[in-house]
């Protein structure tokens, strides 16, 4: 059980540290489009009507009927990339942190145990960031209908970040009364 651990440990600062790369490169990616709008052909391989780009559930048409780059949708889907991107390395940030304060391994940490409050912080605030991603991702598809008009969209956003999100939620709650009966268990010895 203690490899577990440690594979778990290891793997989620890895995709962590994947999800920031990934959210460093639409960055990136956004200020060569500022520098030189044309540049985004030269990113975008084999641009051709409707081209579509998707990362993590959300897809997104940069291209039109006639193969055209739509760079406002481009910029818009990089920016909603970066968050979305962002906001789920800072899932995996906290679930590496909560392996990791669970045995014990950070300043924090108040012992080996997974009933500690900053564990129920961290769930708590997977779940916000989970369900921030729906936000940012609606917010984008909202903005582009705004900057290219209805017909011009098609996008797509997916739910598992909100289910998961909520699901987050309630497992912190789960992990708050957990803490609670540890002190008082603790209180009694």
């Amino acid at each position: 059980m203690e490899n577990l651990t440690k594979f778990a440990t290891v793997l989620t600062k890895l995709i962590e540290v994947a999800y920031w790369i990934g959210a460093v490169a639409m960055v990136v990616a956004v200020v060569l489009v500022a520098i030189d709008p044309y540049v985004p052909g030269q990113l975008v391989w084999g641009v051709g009507p409707g081209a579509e780009l998707s990362t993590h559930g959300f897809s997104m048409v940069i291209a039109g009927e006639d193969g055209e780059l739509l760079v406002p949708a481009l910029v818009i889907f990089l920016l909603t990339g970066a968050l979305v991107l962002g906001l789920t390395a800072w899932v995996f940030r906290d679930a590496h942190l909560i392996l990791r304060t669970t045995q014990g391994l950070t300043k924090f940490s108040q012992g080996k145990t997974p009933f500690q409050k900053d564990n129920v912080r961290m769930l708590r605030e997977m779940g916000f960031f989970l369900l921030a991603v729906l936000v940012v991702e609606l917010v984008a598809e909202v903005a582009a209908v705004l900057a290219l008009g209805p017909e011009q969209v098609e996008s797509s956003v997916g739910l598992n970040s909100f289910a998961v999100g909520i699901l987050m939620l309630c497992l912190s709650q789960a992990f708050a009364q957990g803490v609670q009966i540890q002190r008082d268990v603790d209180g009694l010895v």
